[in-house]
């Protein structure tokens, strides 16, 4: 009994120490640095339109880039710094479309789809019929023929 609440504190200790650790990553500011990337991995690039600014070799990116690290240094805040780039190349420079209005569907999707999968599963699951029960008579066949096999493999292993 002692050793379960020694194995008790010890896990208790690690997660207190896990809990602590994601408060701080969490609520601790971000350098400018680390910033400017997140602000950069949202924005898309004009150039090549399928990857992030973050990630584009693109003269264009470069220049972004340079953007988002003047505007940190100016002290705006990541909205408006965002605000900024939306106003120059529309709605359409976020990778990721905003969670409202007509891009909600897109959003909401897949756990539309999920629900709707598992909901099929359970009903599935739930309409199969239990497997019937052999009549007497087929399990008296069953249990001769494997006699029968039984009998003519032991004759066989027999020398």
């Amino acid at each position: 009994m002692r050793n379960r609440w020694s194995q008790a504190g010890v896990v208790g200790a690690i997660l207190a120490a896990l809990a602590v650790v994601a408060i701080g990553l969490l609520s601790g500011e971000s350098a400018p640095a680390d910033r400017a990337l997140e602000l950069e991995r949202q924005l898309r690039c004009p150039v090549c339109k399928s990857v992030s600014v973050a990630e584009s070799p693109s003269d264009t990116a470069e220049a972004m880039r340079r953007t988002v690290a003047e505007q940190i240094a100016a002290g705006r805040s990541d909205q408006q710094i965002v605000d900024y780039f939306r106003s120059r190349y529309g709605q359409w420079v976020l990778l990721d479309p905003p969670v409202r209005g007509s891009t909600l569907w897109v959003w909401l999707a897949p756990a539309l789809v999920g629900v709707a999968g598992c909901a099929l599963v359970l009903v599935r699951t739930r309409r199969r019929a239990p497997p019937a029960e052999l009549a007497p008579e087929t399990r008296q066949k069953v249990a001769a023929e494997v006699a029968r096999v039984r009998a003519s493999t032991a004759q066989e292993d027999d020398p």
